[in-house]
C-alpha cells in the first residue's frame, strides 16, 4: 500500500496545506463533501492510494476522466493549499486500518498545516432544531467552533480509523460531523459541512450545486412516500378496512 503521485508536486509545494477528506458513511456526507470542494474549486489529480484489496471499478466524466478509488487532488484557492483526498470507494475491511495509518503517516511527512476530516451524525442527538453539526478536535488542534463537542459518542468506521491515526501523528485539525439523513445521500448535510470548512478557510465555497441535488433526491424521496401510503390505502379498501387521515 502506498501513495502514487501522477503529477510534479514537491514536499514544498505540500507543506502548510490543508488536508481534507471524508468516507461514504451516513449520507454519504464525507464523500459528497470532498467531491464538491474538487469539483466546486476546481482541483487538480495529483495522485491516488494504491491499497492490495483494489476495488475493481470504475467510471469515466467528462470533469475528471477515468476515476480511482481513492484520489488526491491539490490546488491553491485564495491564497491556500487545500490537499483533498476523494474516497471514491470504502478500503476494504482487511486493510482499513493500514489505510488510515498511511494516510495519516502520509500527511505528517508533508507537513500539513491542518486536516478536516468530514462525516454524517445521527439526527436523533440533535438537542434542539437550530443545531446543524457538531465537532471534535484532533491533534492538538487548540481553536473553536461555533457549535458542541461530539462527546461520549461512539464513532465507528473508516473515519474513527482516521481520527485516531491523525490524533496519534499530532496532525492538528477538527472532525466535523453534519446531522444528516442516515440511510440516502444527503447532499444538504453536506451543505452545512461545506459551510463550516467555508468558514475555516476564510473564503466562500457556492453550495448551489449540493442544495440542487438535494431538492432532487427529496422530491423522488416524497414521491416514493406519496406512492406507498396510496398502495396501502388501496390494499386496506380492497381488505375492508378503510383507513381515516
Amino acid at each position: 500500500m502506498n501513495v502514487v503521485l501522477l503529477e510534479k508536486v514537491s514536499d514544498k509545494d505540500l507543506e502548510d496545506s490543508i488536508f481534507i477528506t471524508g468516507f461514504q458513511g451516513f449520507g454519504m456526507v464525507g464523500y459528497l463533501t470532498s467531491r464538491h470542494l474538487v469539483l466546486e474549486l476546481k482541483l487538480k489529480r495529483i495522485g491516488f492510494i494504491r491499497t492490495r484489496y483494489y476495488p475493481e471499478t470504475t467510471i469515466y466524466t467528462k470533469e475528471t476522466g477515468v476515476v480511482y478509488p481513492f484520489e488526491l487532488y491539490y490546488g491553491v484557492v485564495e491564497g491556500k493549499k487545500l490537499l483533498v483526498l476523494i474516497n471514491n470507494g470504502t478500503p476494504n475491511v482487511r486493510e482499513r486500518t493500514d489505510y488510515a495509518e498511511l494516510v495519516a503517516k502520509w500527511v505528517k511527512e508533508k507537513k500539513v498545516s491542518k486536516t478536516i476530516l468530514v462525516g454524517g451524525l445521527d439526527p436523533s442527538l440533535k438537542e434542539s432544531e437550530d443545531e446543524k453539526y457538531r465537532w471534535v478536535p484532533i491533534g492538538g488542534y487548540q481553536e473553536r467552533l461555533n457549535a458542541k463537542l461530539l462527546e461520549s459518542r461512539h464513532i465507528i468506521g473508516p473515519l474513527a480509523l482516521l481520527m485516531i491515526f491523525m490524533d496519534a501523528y499530532k496532525v492538528p485539525g477538527v472532525a466535523l460531523f453534519s446531522y444528516t439523513e442516515l440511510y440516502r445521500p444527503d447532499p444538504r448535510a453536506s451543505a452545512v459541512a461545506v459551510e463550516v470548512i467555508s468558514d475555516l478557510l476564510g473564503f466562500k465555497i457556492d453550495t448551489t450545486r449540493l442544495l440542487e441535488e438535494a431538492k432532487i433526491i427529496e422530491s423522488i424521496e416524497a414521491e416514493r412516500e406519496r406512492m406507498l401510503k396510496s398502495v396501502e390505502m388501496e390494499e386496506a379498501e380492497k381488505k375492508g378496512h378503510p383507513i381515516y387521515l
